[in-house]
């Protein structure tokens, strides 16, 4: 017992400190941007090059997990996020932002991945609820640092916080990961890299594998919308408050933890199908409702706290969806793919968006197209549910 809620302790801090530090860009972004002269396409270099980096080292971190095990692999990778975030504090020019930023995404690769392997192979039973738990972390994460970064900012700098959120999550993460234990799930394979990657080739056939990373990315894509318009829409567009319209990235983020916590503990109940079929339902009324709202506070809460619930949920719902159709063997490879194809409709989703958006004329239609991929990626995901086979 003491051991499995040493595993959580230890998943549920690096996830905070991961999300938070990768929202953290953002609050200090103005700052940064002041002192070192960037323009506004080299601040979006800069973030690039860490979401460029996260998502591809994601795919090989998740077969060097399967061939590995879970807690070599973050001791290997983890120390590159601390680096990577503490060398933030020393940039002095766009590009050696970029460069920084970009070790700091490596590392940060291991901060999903095999964490959430990690979780399923410690609590089988209960895949949904505990992965559940582990996203409020995510959510607490840049909650937290929201609150914190700008009471630091007048004592330490931008330079100054970069430091220590760097300094924190080597101190903080690395002796947990150390202490914690990592279950045998199945009798030890030996295998290189690369022939865990030839043999996973014989997987790359199945329709399930491709079916539901693109399920994946179609609804990385759809939430992305809110979570990067929501301000510039309720504002420009409706007319609100400007207080009142950045507050509801607050709605977002606080009913984002109950989405991740009641949804993924039914799935483990109901099925993962009836899950994210609920998740998806909800993320489409949300960015619908959205689409057609009125220049009214309370529509845009409603439609944003739909928006928030799908947000939190849908993470953990497709992270156990993997064990429900692959062996442990690769469900490491198979988590690093779906990751890389979630990291397309997350990078997608702002530049594509704004494309409509400029197109138009108006923030409308871009919520109306993201309603329509969490449609698609909903019959996505169930066609997967009917091609279950047993093994």
């Amino acid at each position: 017992m003491v051991k499995s809620i040493m595993v959580l302790i230890t998943g549920f801090s690096i996830v905070l400190m991961a999300y938070g530090i990768r929202y953290t860009f953002s609050m200090l972004l103005p700052e940064m941007m002041m002192e070192l002269n960037l323009s506004n396409a080299q601040a979006g270099l800069i973030y690039t090059s860490f979401l460029t980096f996260y998502t591809i080292t994601s795919v090989f971190v998740g077969f060097l997990v399967d061939v590995k095990g879970v807690k070599r692999i973050i001791l290997m990778f983890l120390p590159f996020f601390g680096i990577g975030t503490s060398l933030m504090s020393m940039t002095f020019s766009y590009w050696s932002g970029a460069l920084f930023f970009s070790i700091a995404g490596m590392g940060a690769s291991v901060c999903w991945t095999p964490i959430v392997v990690w979780i399923q192979k410690v609590y089988q039973d209960k895949r949904g609820s505990f992965l559940g738990i582990l996203q409020v972390g995510c959510n607490v994460g840049f909650g937290v640092l929201g609150i914190v970064i700008p009471l630091l900012l007048p004592y330490i700098g931008w330079r100054g916080c970069w430091a220590l959120l760097g300094g924190i999550l080597l101190c903080w993460t690395m002796p947990l990961v150390r202490l914690a234990y990592e279950p045998q799930v199945q009798e030890a394979l030996s295998r290189s890299f690369l022939e865990q990657v030839k043999g996973f080739k014989a997987f790359l056939k199945d329709r399930r594998l491709w079916l539901g990373g693109l399920s994946y990315m179609l609804a990385s894509f759809a939430i992305m919308i809110p979570m990067t318009f929501v301000k510039a829409y309720t504002f420009f567009e409706l007319g609100m408050d400007p207080v009142a319209a950045t507050a509801l990235f607050s709605v977002i983020g606080f009913t984002g933890i109950v989405g991740a916590l009641i949804i993924p503990i039914m799935s483990d109940k109901r099925g993962r199908g009836f899950s994210i079929l609920l998740c998806n339902s909800i993320m489409i009324l949300g960015l619908i409702g959205s689409a057609i709202m009125r220049p009214l506070f309370i529509e845009a809460i409603l439609w944003n706290t739909m928006a928030g619930i799908s947000y939190g949920a849908v993470w953990p719902l497709y992270a156990a969806l993997i064990k429900d159709l692959y062996d442990w063997s690769i469900i490491g490879s198979v988590t690093g793919l779906w990751t890389l194809m979630c990291g397309i409709g997350l990078l997608s989703s702002p530049f594509v968006g704004g494309l409509i958006i400029d197109a138009f004329n108006s923030y409308r239609p871009a919520y109306i197209v993201g309603g329509i991929m969490a449609l698609v990626s909903t019959v996505l995901a169930l066609l997967i549910t009917s091609l279950r086979e047993k093994k």
